[in-house]
C-alpha cells in the first residue's frame, strides 16, 4: 500500500544514494501516486525535514544502534530516519504511528529481522529522551562550528564559514532558519488578474509579489495556465534593485531559465528590449516559450553562447544583469540535499568562474550604464570579496546603492555599502547578495 512514509523512503532513497534532486524525485512520486492533500502535505514534509535534518538524525540516532550508520540495510537506515525525524521534530505526530510505520517500512523491504531491528532501536529511542540533544556534549565556546553543525545540522566547514563571515550569532539564526519549510512566492506574469487565487496575498513591501503558505489546486491551476509564476522573493528584488525602467537596451549575460529575463522585461516598459544569453539551447527555448504567451513576446531576444563568445550586433548596453552560477547555498530551505553536496572547493571553483563572468560582462556595458552582479548564497567569497577584486580590476566602475524615493524601501534590504543582502532570518526569502556597479562617462 501506497502511503505518505513510503513514498518519502522511496524519495530519500533517490536523493541519498542516487544523486536526485529533492523537488524533482518528489514531484515524481507524488504525481504518480494516490495520496489525498493532506498525505501528499506528510510526505513533503518527511522528505525536506529528513534531508535538511539529517545530521541532527544521525548524531541521535548513533546513541542508540551499536554500529556504524552507514553498514545498515539502506531501507532501515531510511526508515530510521523517517521516524527519528516524527519524534524529534513533529510533535504533532504519535510516537506509536511514526514507529509501526518505520517497522513495517523495514519489514516490506528488508524481512522480519529488520522489522525487529528497527523496532528495538525506536522503542529504545522513546524510553531513553534524555540522549536525544548530542550537541549538548559539545562546548559552543571551544567548537562553536561542530555545536552548530550537529545542533542544526550543517557541516561543520559551512557552520566555520558563516561563524567566519557573520559571527556566532548571526551564523545561529542563520542556519536555524535554513531548517525552516519556505512559504511560496508568485509574481503576475502578464496582466494582473481580477482576482487572486484563494491562498494568496499579496506582499505589500515588494511591488507586484504574492505569498502563498503552501500550493493550492486553484494556485497551481493559474501557474499552468500561465497567469502566474513562482519566483522566490529575493529573486523578484533582484529585478527591482536592477531599476530596470525606462531603459532601452538590457543584457541578462546568464540568463537560464528566464525568470529576471521576464521580470526586468516587464519592469522596464514596453520600448525596452532584453538579450538573454545562456550557453544551454534548452533552457533559452523554455524562456522564447515562455514570453511568446505574453505581452512580452518581441521583446526578448535570446541567445545560445558562451558570454566570452558573445558579440551583440547593436553595441553595448544601458544594463547588464550578472545572475552568476554560485554555489547555491541561499537555497537551502527548498533544496536541503544541497548542504551534504557541496565542498569548500565548490565555492573556490565557483568564485573564479564568477571572476571570469564579471570580467566579460564589463566590456558591454555602455560608458554610464549599470552593471549588477548577483548570487543566490550568503558567502564572502561569492560576494563582496568578489566585487572588491573586480572595483580594483576595473577602475571605470564604481558602487552604486539603488535610488531613494523607489517604491521599495531599500534600507529594509541592503548592508552599509548599499549591497543587497538577504536573509530567511530576516527577510524570509532565499539567501541573496547582489551589486549595483556604474561605469563611468569619459
Amino acid at each position: 500500500m501506497t502511503t505518505a512514509r513510503s513514498i518519502a523512503l522511496e524519495v530519500l532513497e533517490r536523493v541519498f544514494f542516487d544523486d536526485a534532486f529533492s523537488h524533482i524525485a518528489l514531484s515524481h512520486a507524488l504525481d504518480n501516486a494516490d495520496l489525498d492533500p493532506r498525505d501528499r502535505n506528510l510526505a513533503t514534509e518527511l522528505v525536506y525535514g529528513t534531508l535538511a535534518r539529517k545530521r541532527t538524525i544521525d548524531a541521535v540516532l548513533s546513541r542508540f544502534v551499536n554500529r556504524p550508520l552507514e553498514r545498515l540495510d539502506r531501507p532501515v537506515l531510511l526508515a530510521l530516519r523517517l521516524a527519528a525525524y516524527q519524534l524529534l521534530f513533529l510533535d504533532r505526530i504519535p510516537a506509536h504511528a511514526a514507529v509501526d510505520e518505520s517497522v513495517e517500512l523495514a519489514k516490506r523491504r528488508c524481512g522480519k529481522g529488520a522489522a525487529g531491528f528497527t523496532n528495538g532501536v525506536l522503542r529504545s529511542m522513546l524510553r531513553k529522551k534524555k540522549r536525544w540533544n548530542p550537541w549538548e556534549r559539545v562546548d559552543a565556546e571551544k567548537e562553536p562550528a561542530r555545536f552548530l553543525g550537529i545542533r542544526h545540522s550543517v557541516p561543520d566547514w559551512l557552520a566555520e564559514m558563516l561563524i567566519d563571515d557573520q559571527g556566532f550569532d548571526d551564523a545561529r539564526r542563520i542556519v536555524r532558519a535554513f531548517n525552516e519549510r519556505p512559504p511560496l512566492y508568485f509574481r503576475v506574469l502578464d496582466d494582473a488578474p481580477s482576482s487572486l487565487p484563494e491562498g494568496l496575498v499579496v506582499v505589500d513591501a515588494v511591488p507586484g509579489a504574492l505569498r502563498a503558505d503552501h500550493m493550492t489546486g486553484a494556485i497551481k491551476t493559474a501557474v499552468d495556465e500561465g497567469t502566474l509564476v513562482v519566483q522566490d522573493l529575493g529573486s523578484q528584488l533582484i529585478s527591482h534593485f536592477a531599476s530596470p525602467e525606462g531603459t532601452d537596451r538590457i543584457l541578462d549575460a546568464c540568463a537560464g531559465l528566464g525568470g529576471k529575463t521576464l521580470h526586468l522585461a516587464k519592469l522596464a516598459g514596453p520600448h525596452s528590449s532584453v538579450t538573454a544569453v545562456d550557453p544551454l539551447q534548452s533552457k533559452l527555448e523554455r524562456l522564447s516559450a515562455t514570453a511568446d504567451d505574453t505581452a512580452l513576446a518581441g521583446r526578448i531576444e535570446t541567445k545560445v553562447t558562451d558570454l566570452g563568445n558573445f558579440t551583440p550586433d547593436t553595441g553595448p548596453f544601458e544594463l547588464v544583469l550578472v545572475d552568476a552560477p554560485c554555489s547555491g547555498l541561499g537555497v537551502l530551505r527548498r533544496h536541503p540535499e544541497t548542504r551534504w553536496r557541496r565542498t569548500p572547493k565548490d565555492i573556490a571553483d565557483r568564485a573564479r568562474l564568477q571572476r571570469q563572468l564579471l570580467d566579460q560582462s564589463s566590456s558591454h556595458v555602455a560608458p554610464g550604464g549599470l552593471l549588477v552582479y548577483s548570487v543566490c548564497t550568503f558567502t564572502n567569497a561569492e560576494g563582496p570579496r568578489q566585487i572588491e577584486t573586480f572595483l580594483k580590476e576595473h577602475p571605470d566602475f564604481h558602487r552604486e546603492p539603488p535610488a531613494e524615493g523607489d517604491e521599495i524601501d531599500w534600507s529594509r534590504y541592503t548592508d552599509a555599502r548599499g549591497d543587497l543582502r538577504l536573509s530567511p532570518a530576516d527577510h524570509d526569502t532565499d539567501a541573496f547578495y547582489a551589486a549595483r556597479l556604474r561605469r563611468q562617462k569619459p
